[in-house]
């Protein structure tokens, strides 16, 4: 008898296990709550459970052959897709939405689909800039004033492919060595680096920062504070949200099924819910709400993909060097060099060159063999991060030797 219930359980257990469904996620559970929660309401809808991870962990899971079974894979990267659509890791499937698949870097469409859009922009808390009489932030430019010293958040490009998208972006609408400035500067305003993009939101939402670069649903989300307020980047473009079915899903026809709830009216409709915070792929009527920012959002040109896929690496491994592994060095020379300017009541544009100005020129960091070294050769790349440490060093020296000259 004992025997029998074990072999119902065993079952029961199978059966619960086939019908669910499994989404391996970069995006906050909260970010993904109401769009499941619509879902679940549909006809004959099969349960979901999401894995929560970043993208290296993500990859990771889903290159375990004894890891978790995955049927999903929901992300705002485009090079997390790229890669597993180049590992074999995603099947085929036939997307007839025009709307979503022009959004689609043109190297993946043939397993992945856009379900939504996103742009970036500041969250900032106003209560905390309010304690400090600050106006609130809205460019990068702002980001860097000397006056949100110790103030500001982000995470880094190679803990989150949300603030790599926003890098490159600035990056490539700025171009190679401004872009890399503005960056340098704000640098000097941080408080911290968070280990996840989700993370600077909450931070800032609990008074840990006062403003920080986030994408909008992220911000969304959290806007029922009255402390909080975002707004959007002048020039922030369409960040899609991709999802494809993975190769291995036992659960193929469920799978699908879920993606063409996204794409339909409902599904949209719940993608762009104010508890998702995120937009359609169609483009919405004149006299809705959202429609004109969303149409803001998709009049900039796309990202280069192919060379934002081709230069992930170097993005990630010169963010790190410049920036994440010299925060306190940096929060020093910045702090003395605006009290210099404030001293001397005029700007110091040669010491600020000093520290704005990265090892690698814009003609290497769009050369396919200079990138393709740093990404394979173990060696070459080692010996590049030597160097941009070396780099990075003498200009902090520099920069320090001259402020002292002044006193």
């Amino acid at each position: 008898m004992l025997r029998w219930h074990l072999l119902i359980l065993l079952l029961t257990s199978a059966l619960a296990h086939g019908s669910e469904l499994v989404i391996a996620t970069t995006l906050s559970p909260e970010a993904t709550e109401h769009i499941i929660g619509q879902w679940q309401t549909q006809p004959q809808a099969v349960s979901i459970r999401t894995l929560n991870r970043t993208s290296s962990s993500l990859e990771r899971l889903l290159n375990n052959p004894l890891g978790e079974k995955i049927d999903l894979v929901l992300s705002s990267s485009p090079m997390l897709m790229q890669r597993l659509q180049d590992g074999g890791k995603l099947s085929l499937f036939e997307n007839k939405i025009e709307d979503s698949r022009r959004l689609v870097p043109e190297s993946i469409r043939s397993t992945t689909v856009a379900v939504a859009i996103s742009g970036y922009g500041i969250l900032v808390n106003r209560t905390r800039l309010q304690e400090k009489g600050l106006p609130t932030p809205k460019t990068w430019e702002d980001l860097g004033d000397a006056r949100y010293q110790g103030m500001i958040l982000m995470s880094s490009p190679s803990r989150s492919d949300t603030t790599h998208l926003m890098i490159e972006s600035l990056l490539e609408q700025r171009g190679w060595q401004q872009g890399w400035a503005s960056l340098l500067q704000v640098s000097g305003n941080l408080a911290t680096i968070s280990s996840r993009s989700f993370g600077v939101a909450n931070k800032i939402n609990t008074g840990l920062g006062a403003a920080g670069p986030v994408i909008d649903n992220y911000a969304n989300v959290l806007l029922n504070s009255p402390n909080l307020s975002f707004n959007y980047f002048p020039t922030s473009r369409a960040a899609p949200m991709f999802i494809a079915i993975t190769h291995t899903s036992t659960n193929q026809s469920e799978a699908g099924r879920f993606i063409t709830f996204l794409l339909s009216p409902s599904g949209q409709q719940a993608m762009s819910d104010s508890d998702s915070g995120k937009y359609p792929v169609y483009p919405l009527p004149p006299n809705h709400p959202m429609a004109h920012q969303q149409s803001l959002l998709l009049e900039h040109p796309p990202l280069n993909y192919p060379l934002t896929i081709q230069r992930q690496k170097l993005v990630q491994l010169l963010f790190d060097s410049a920036i994440t592994f010299r925060l306190t060095q940096l929060q020093d020379a910045w702090k003395a060099l605006n009290q210099a300017e404030l001293n001397l009541k005029r700007p110091l544009p040669e010491i600020r060159a000093l520290l704005t100005q990265v090892p690698v020129s814009a003609e290497q960091a769009a050369d396919p063999q200079y990138l393709s070294q740093l990404e394979q050769q173990p060696d070459f790349r080692e010996s590049q991060l030597m160097a941009w440490q070396q780099f990075f060093l003498q200009q902090q020296r520099l920069a320090i030797k001259q402020l002292e000259a002044l006193k």
